[in-house]
């Protein structure tokens, strides 16, 4: 069998043969600019915490000399001042963090040193940990993190090559004149389109900082969703109105705040509260008028021990 009796035979011609050669080139381009790519979120990410990194540690020690500093300098204050101006650059700043900066940076109250002085170490000390964990990841990973790192880069190539199928189905089946007449050839379609869409954000969107059940939940189910498309494709009306509402569902649901965006002890929205309620309180008035401000009288401290019994008379 000669070259070109076998080319026909399994590609079909050698038209079917140029078509398998683009779809490889393609696909190989695909998975080279999404792996440049990948690579290059994975240094910026090192990056952005080694810039953070830098302007905390140089904030850290004279941050933690003015919280043991009994008198007052003014030129390690200005200093103290620059440096936290400077930290608010950060890449990597949260925002508890930048709060407790600029009350500071307001009134330059020293009283809020020591609480900024551990907030700062306690950010530092979540920055190390990840660059250490995400060194770990990229330069001795698992077998299966391995793989994954292997294969992840070949998402969007998959997709793609889904995405021309399923189009390429669609344009055969609407070849035949009584199709037109038939929309769930296109809501079949669209539903597979989402399905693809909520596999790519599953698969290559998926960041530590993305609100993780909401986000893995809402795509799982609407990739899921489409399976019964294989083996019942009148059910796309179902199907895709299912997806339609889980991805409006979407914009509905909001995460509980964590523990860092509440307000905390000291947080200047209590803070204020606390000055408004004092302010427009009687006893404040009192004061304001000269008055003395009567305060209740402090809950006496039970003792311990069995109280003694009174002799009878």
């Amino acid at each position: 069998m000669s070259l070109a009796e076998w080319i026909d035979g399994f590609f079909g011609s050698i038209e079917g043969l140029l078509a398998v050669l683009l779809a490889a080139a393609v696909f190989l381009g695909l998975y080279i600019y999404t792996s440049s790519r990948l690579q290059a979120e994975r240094t910026e990410a090192l990056e952005r915490i080694r810039q953070s990194l830098t302007l905390y540690t140089q904030l850290a020690g004279p941050l933690s000399a003015a919280v043991n500093r009994l008198d007052h300098d003014p030129e390690a204050d200005g200093q103290l001042a620059a440096l936290l101006l400077e930290c608010k650059a950060a890449d990597r700043l949260t925002p508890q963090l930048l709060e407790q900066i600029n009350a500071y940076l307001k009134d330059r109250d020293h009283a809020r040193l020591p609480r900024l002085s551990r907030s700062l170490e306690s950010e530092m000390n979540t920055l190390v940990a990840e660059r250490g964990e995400t060194l770990r990841r990229l330069e001795t990973p698992g077998f299966g993190l391995g793989l994954w790192l292997l294969l992840k880069p070949a998402v969007p190539g998959l997709l793609f090559l889904a995405v021309v199928l399923l189009s390429s189905a669609l344009i055969t089946r609407l070849r035949e004149p009584s199709s037109w007449t038939q929309p769930e050839l296109w809501l079949l379609w669209l539903s597979s389109m989402l399905a693809a869409l909520s596999v790519y954000r599953l698969l290559m969107d998926a960041r530590r900082r993305l609100p993780g059940s909401l986000f893995y939940g809402l795509h799982l189910l609407i990739a899921a969703a489409a399976l019964p498309l294989f083996f019942w494709p009148e059910a796309a009306y179902y199907t895709l109105a299912s997806q339609l509402m889980l991805y409006a569902a979407g914009f509905w649901f909001q995460s509980a705040p964590s523990r860092k965006e509440r307000p905390y002890a000291g947080h200047p929205e209590l803070l204020e509260q606390f000055r408004e309620r004092t302010s427009a309180s009687p006893e404040a008035e009192d004061n304001a008028a000269g008055e003395p401000v009567r305060r209740a009288p402090e809950p006496r401290t039970p003792r311990r021990g069995k109280a003694r019994r009174s002799p009878k008379s």
